[in-house]
């Protein structure tokens, strides 16, 4: 209740002030035992409400936040487009290339580190990583075996047209 007394106290205020006759503005005050400043105080307040300048501004601010970050997400979208995760499988077909091209596990752990920073796998692990995608690559090999034997024609050429020369 409290509320809509002084709701109504500061409309009163600010007809008073805005469109009283000479001399209400000093009875108004009497009245409410009041300044006049105070009632000039009110009035000020309930034009800037009821203006909406106030409003406006502070959705002008709402707005220019908004697209601050939606400039901000567009970016962050971008940059992870063209992120790569770089997953325990990731890290093992890393080793196992690596190892295969005839890079040691310690120089391939030292280039990952690059990427990783501090939470580089160790040596021991990338070579656990390794061994377990070449086992199953390796039931994989047993299965794609299976279905192409059928159809190979000649097999293993290098060996039977090199078998007397060495390289």
């Amino acid at each position: 209740m409290e509320i809509a007394a002084h709701v109504r106290r500061r409309l009163a205020n600010a007809f008073t002030v805005l469109f009283g006759d000479h001399g209400e503005v000093t009875r108004q005050a009497g009245l409410q035992c009041q300044t006049r400043q105070a009632l000039y105080r009110d009035a000020d307040a309930v034009v800037t409400a009821v203006d909406g300048s106030l409003t406006q501004a502070r959705l002008e601010q709402w707005e220019a936040r908004v697209a601050e970050q939606a400039t901000r997400l567009a970016h962050l979208e971008d940059r992870l487009r063209r992120a790569v995760e770089i997953t325990p499988d990731v890290q093992a077909a890393f080793a196992g290339t690596a190892q295969a091209e005839g890079v040691s596990l310690p120089v391939a752990r030292r280039l990952l580190a690059v990427l990783l920073g501090p939470g580089t796998p160790s040596v021991a692990t990338l070579g656990r990583f390794r061994l377990d995608a070449a086992r199953r690559s390796t039931r994989l090999l047993d299965v794609l075996d299976d279905a192409a034997r059928p159809r190979v024609a000649q097999a293993a050429a290098d060996e039977i047209f090199s078998a007397g020369r060495r390289s």
